[in-house]
C-alpha cells in the first residue's frame, strides 16, 4: 500500500503549532517565529519524513529556493581545494535545513560573462568567492553586483570595495581573519630565530593569501633586524608545481632557515623535497602551513598550521542570506571569524 503524504497539518499538529507557523518556517519567514518554534517545527519535518512541493512553494513565496555560488578560480580543480569543499559543506547545511538548493557556477576571470547565470536569473541571492587583483576583483564584482542579487563575499574585507558604486549596497562579507592568523606565524618563527624567511604561495592572486604574507611583514616590520621575507610563486599551487618552483628557489637562492607555506599542501610539497634531498626539518629548516585540515596530520614531522574556520564560514553565510531574504537586510556588512595557529613539529626548536 502507497503510504500516504505528510502533510503541513501533521507536521503542525506533531509540533503543537498552527498551520500557518508550519508554512512561515518552511517559506523562510523566519522573523514570524522563534528560534526555538523554528526547531521544533524542522525537527519534526526531518522526523516525519515531510518534503514541501518545490512548485508551489516558488509560487506561494515568488522564491526560486536556490542560491548560486559563484567561484572565479583560474584552476579547473577549485572543488578540489579542502577550503571550499569545507565552506560549500558548510553553506549547504545551513541553506538546505530551509529548504535552499545551490547553484554551482565555476569560471576563469575572463569567462565569467558567459556564465548562463548573467543571462537568466534563477537564485534569490549570490554568494562570490573571486580570485584575481584587487582591480580585477572589483570588476568582477561590478558585473555580478549589476544582476540585482542579495551578494555575500567570501574570503573579501569590504574595505577592498569601498567606492565601487551603488551597486554594494545590498552586501555582506565574510571573512577569516587571515592577517592574525600570518601575523602569529611571523612571531612564532622569528621566536626561533629566523634569518632568512622563503613564503610560498600561489601564482593567482588570493586576498587571502595577500592578508597572510601582509600578516607576515606586519610583524617583521617591527623587528630591529629583520629576516629577509622571499616570494617563491607555486603555479597552481599543487604538489608538482610547488615542488617546480621551489627547487628552482632552491637552485638559486639557496636553502633557507624557515619556510612559511600559504597553504598546508605547499608546506608539505617543499616539506617533502628538502627531505628528499637530505636536509631535516625542523633541525635545519622549519615548516609551517595554513589552513588547518585533515593533511597537515598525515606529514611527518607534524605540520605547524593556523586552523581556518571554513566550515563555520559557508555556515554563517548561509545564516546572513536566510537572514536577509525574510527580513530585506543583511544583519551585518562585514564578519570576520578568528583563526586558530597550532605549532607542532615541523617548527619545532
Amino acid at each position: 500500500m502507497k503510504r500516504k503524504a505528510v502533510t503541513i497539518r501533521d507536521v503542525a499538529a506533531a509540533a503543537g503549532v498552527t498551520p500557518m507557523t508550519v508554512s512561515n518556517v518552511i517559506n523562510g519567514r523566519t522573523n514570524e517565529v522563534s528560534r526555538e518554534t523554528f526547531a521544533r517545527v524542522m525537527e519534526m519535518c526531518r522526523s516525519l519524513g515531510y518534503r514541501p512541493h518545490a512548485s508551489a512553494r516558488r509560487l506561494r513565496t515568488d522564491r526560486r529556493m536556490a542560491v548560486g555560488v559563484v567561484i572565479v578560480d583560474p584552476s579547473p580543480h577549485y572543488l578540489a581545494d579542502p577550503f571550499i569543499a569545507a565552506l560549500l559543506a558548510g553553506l549547504n547545511e545551513s541553506l538546505a535545513a530551509s529548504g535552499y538548493s545551490i547553484v554551482l557556477h565555476g569560471a576563469v576571470p575572463e569567462k565569467i560573462a558567459a556564465l548562463p547565470m548573467m543571462q537568466r536569473i534563477e537564485t534569490d541571492a549570490l554568494c562570490i568567492f573571486l580570485a584575481g587583483t584587487r582591480a580585477e576583483r572589483q570588476r568582477l564584482l561590478a558585473d555580478l553586483a549589476a544582476l540585482g542579487q542579495p551578494l555575500v563575499l567570501l574570503q573579501e574585507d569590504l574595505a577592498d570595495f569601498e567606492g565601487g558604486g551603488p551597486g554594494l549596497s545590498d552586501v555582506c562579507a565574510l571573512v577569516q581573519d587571515d592577517f592574525g592568523g600570518g601575523a602569529e606565524v611571523a612571531r612564532h618563527v622569528l621566536e626561533g630565530g629566523a634569518r632568512r624567511i622563503a613564503m610560498l604561495v600561489p601564482g593567482a592572486v588570493w586576498s587571502a593569501m595577500e592578508r597572510r604574507e601582509a600578516g607576515v611583514r606586519a610583524v617583521l616590520a617591527r623587528q630591529a633586524d629583520p629576516p629577509a621575507l622571499e616570494l617563491v610563486r607555486c603555479g597552481d599551487e599543487g604538489y608538482a608545481d610547488t615542488q617546480h618552483a621551489f627547487a628552482a628557489y632552491l637552485a638559486e637562492r639557496g636553502v633557507p632557515d624557515v619556510v612559511i607555506g600559504g597553504n598546508d599542501q605547499m608546506a608539505i610539497a617543499a616539506m617533502n623535497l628538502l627531505t628528499s634531498r637530505g636536509r631535516r626539518v625542523p633541525e635545519e629548516v622549519r615548516v609551517t602551513g595554513f589552513n588547518g585540515f585533515e593533511i597537515w596530520r598525515y606529514a611527518t614531522p607534524t605540520l605547524t598550521t593556523v586552523f581556518s574556520p571554513a566550515f563555520a564560514i559557508g555556515r554563517q553565510a548561509g545564516e546572513a542570506i536566510l537572514t536577509r531574504l525574510a527580513e530585506g537586510r543583511f544583519a551585518a556588512r562585514q564578519i570576520t571569524l578568528p583563526v586558530t595557529f597550532a605549532p607542532n613539529l615541523s617548527s619545532a626548536r
